[in-house]
């Protein structure tokens, strides 16, 4: 039986409830994931100061969501971006604060699309994080974000191509194999959302 880990990352089901009232109800997917030494050392380990992250795809001014990618990337890996929730800080204040750090841009909150309920197994033992993911509407053209040692650079992908996306971060074949594994789902969860969304 695995052993949860006792200072893991919380889901409070009032704010998610409050969340969902006002943005939709999300998707809600749990994976439990065989981490190996990269994903161990960047994710799978209990950390007291964060409760979980935000993922955020934001639709453009030509209707494309952006896509980031970071300097410490060995090759360029374009994803949605994502950031952290402080212990004490609400989802939807992390995820404000996070897109005006990644991006510089305004937005207006559309939909909560999904949350991510991962568990980084090794050994027996198992820590969960948890991935809130949001649709946004930019209202200002230009990127001007203020964490600049981190992102290097953007682009923009229609959104039926999120799939595709995906598919690219799982099939990585560097230290980033698993990473890649565990980012794509989030990508899945967009993608499948915004179809859906498409269709009513």
């Amino acid at each position: 039986m695995l052993a949860l880990s006792q200072v893991a990352p919380q889901i409070d089901s009032s704010e998610v409830d409050a969340l969902a009232d006002r943005y939709g109800q999300p998707i809600w997917r749990r994976h439990f994931i065989e981490t190996d030494a990269y994903l161990r050392a960047y994710r799978g380990q209990s950390d007291p100061d964060r409760r979980g992250e935000v993922v955020f795809a934001i639709r453009q001014h030509n209707g494309e969501i952006l896509l980031h990618t970071k300097h410490r990337y060995e090759t360029p890996i374009y994803r949605l971006p994502t950031g952290r929730i402080e212990r004490g800080e609400s989802v939807e204040d992390a995820l404000y604060r996070e897109v005006a750090e990644e991006t510089g841009q305004k937005v207006e909150l559309r939909r909560f699309l999904g949350m991510l309920d991962c568990h980084f197994v090794n050994q027996g033992t198992s820590v969960p994080f948890v991935s809130y993911i949001f649709y946004l509407e930019s209202l200002s053209k230009e990127l001007r974000p203020t964490d600049t040692e981190e992102i290097a650079g953007f682009r923009t992908v229609p959104p039926q191509e999120l799939g595709a996306v995906a598919h690219s971060l799982r099939n990585l074949r560097s230290k980033r194999r698993t990473w890649g594994y565990w980012r794509s789902l989030a990508h899945d969860i967009v993608y499948r959302a915004l179809d859906c969304c498409e269709q009513t």
